[in-house]
């Protein structure tokens, strides 16, 4: 049976380009890079125990449309430092059991950012 996520697929129309986006949004460093043709086709960042992951919409045989949530320490901080990027960001949400916040990326996948605040 299933054990751990392996990785995320996010699909790229241009995965360098993604893939730079994340590192100066979120800090995330890619080490999996993989080129074909001189033209980058898929990066990895180690988030956790997982991997998030770039990759061409050819590869991924989708279009961008992906959802992901990424744990924050401090959702607040995350938004603000995203807003001062000019990256839209959703009003923060309180639930029960966390606060969450979202945005787009640059090709339209979507971004959730999450904070728990009751460990569960």
């Amino acid at each position: 049976m299933v054990k751990d996520i392996a990785f995320s697929a996010y699909p790229a129309k241009d995965v360098k380009a993604l893939r730079d986006f994340y590192t100066e949004a979120l800090g995330l460093k890619f080490t999996g890079e993989f080129a074909q043709d001189g033209v980058l086709k898929y990066d990895e960042a180690q988030v956790g125990n997982g991997w998030f992951s770039v990759l061409t919409t050819e590869w991924a045989d989708v279009a961008p449309s992906g959802g992901v949530a990424f744990e924050v320490d401090d959702i607040e901080k995350t938004a603000a430092d995203l807003r001062a990027r000019n990256i839209e960001v959703d009003d923060i949400y309180d639930t029960p059991v966390c606060r969450i916040s979202g945005f787009n990326d640059p090709e339209g996948n979507r971004v959730t950012l999450h904070q728990t605040t009751v460990p569960h």
